[in-house]
């Protein structure tokens, strides 16, 4: 077990976003001026947070806490599957905005009530 923080959490976040923003990035039209910016930037990262269909509410809004000090206790199990669902999110076409259906928000049922969401451990 040990103990950490939003941060800590985020920055894996930004790793894992940073190996596919270009692609997310060339199929919005509305964020063409990004193109140049090599790495992810808080609001693509938000963004991110926010939509990945893996996390509960609950584990979303650690991540979203303002004082990213907040600690709390995992395993490394529990870190591992974080970094599989990132990874995962990452490179899914949703989103990458290659499914138009993603452009409006849409989520399948099966993925946004799914039981095996991740959850923070405490």
């Amino acid at each position: 077990m040990q103990s950490i923080t939003a941060t800590y959490l985020t920055d894996i976040i930004f790793r894992a976003i940073n190996e596919t923003i270009m692609v997310r990035r060339a199929s919005q039209k509305n964020h063409l001026h990004y193109l140049n910016y090599p790495t992810a930037r808080e609001e693509e990262i938000v963004d991110f947070i926010l939509s990945i269909p893996y996390f509960d509410e609950q584990l979303k809004k650690f991540l979203m806490d303002k004082q990213k000090e907040t600690t709390t206790i995992i395993s490394q199990t529990w870190e591992t599957a974080f970094i599989v669902k990132c990874k995962s999110w990452a490179n899914n076409n949703d989103w990458l905005h290659k499914d138009p259906i993603c452009l409006i928000g849409f989520y399948p049922e099966y993925i946004t009530k799914r039981k095996d969401f991740l959850r923070l451990p405490y």
